[in-house]
């Protein structure tokens, strides 16, 4: 069956996407990376947001509408994982770094989220690119060129709030941790799939392969 998702994974903000792809989902994998990978997402926005050099107003008014999103569901993420994964949160880091972003002491969220990120990181070695097989790589580069292209065009810079920038260029500019992190989290189903992530395991292995070997060129 084929099933509808949007492509959220963009460097500033959720720039989306309509698309459609025919795989089975992450199930409670991607349940579990859930809350590592927000933490990912909001770190890398926050270094953006400390050096927004080369962003546009628009970029900058959408990273900070990212991360208050991003931090208003963050507690309920870390309720999740701590339950899937028999962890103890931290929930003064969480308290702290909500109370950090209040005061717009954007060094201090940045220490915190780097401490967040250190104890609760992201398992990448199940989505490692190298794991990804012949027809992986095949499905994700139709799925690339019909579908993720003509979407994500936007260049650092453009006047828009929620921009979709080239996945190879992403891949190329930030730490591969944070690419997957956006692949995980930035990609979003319709309610064929209650809006949950419909990539499948190989799916994002050969994304991660695509685009890593399309940086390196």
């Amino acid at each position: 069956m084929f099933k509808s998702f949007v492509i959220a994974g963009c460097i500033v903000a959720a720039g989306l996407c309509p698309a459609a792809v025919f795989c089975a989902g992450l199930g409670t994998t991607l349940d579990r990376a859930r809350f590592p990978a927000e933490v990912l997402i909001i770190r890398g926005d926050l270094q953006r947001l400390i050096s927004p050099t080369a962003l546009s107003s628009a970029e900058v008014a959408g990273l900070e509408g990212r991360i208050k999103s991003a931090l208003t569901g963050l507690s309920w993420l870390a309720l999740e994982y701590g339950a899937l994964t028999r962890s103890e949160i931290d929930r003064k880091l969480l308290e702290d770094l909500d109370r950090s972003w209040v005061k717009r002491d954007l060094v201090s969220a940045q220490a915190l989220v780097d401490e967040l990120s250190r104890r609760y990181p992201l398992n990448s070695a199940i989505f490692s690119a190298d794991r990804a097989g012949a027809e992986d790589i095949e499905r994700v580069r139709e799925l690339d060129i019909q579908l993720c292209q003509g979407c994500h065009i936007d260049k650092i810079g453009t006047e828009k709030i929620l921009p979709a920038y080239p996945l190879k260029e992403m891949a190329a500019t930030m730490p591969s941790d944070e690419f997957l992190a956006r692949l995980l989290s930035g990609v979003r189903g319709t309610s064929d799939t209650a809006l949950a992530n419909p990539l499948s395991l190989g799916d994002i292995r050969g994304l991660l392969r695509l685009y890593r070997e399309g940086a390196a060129d």
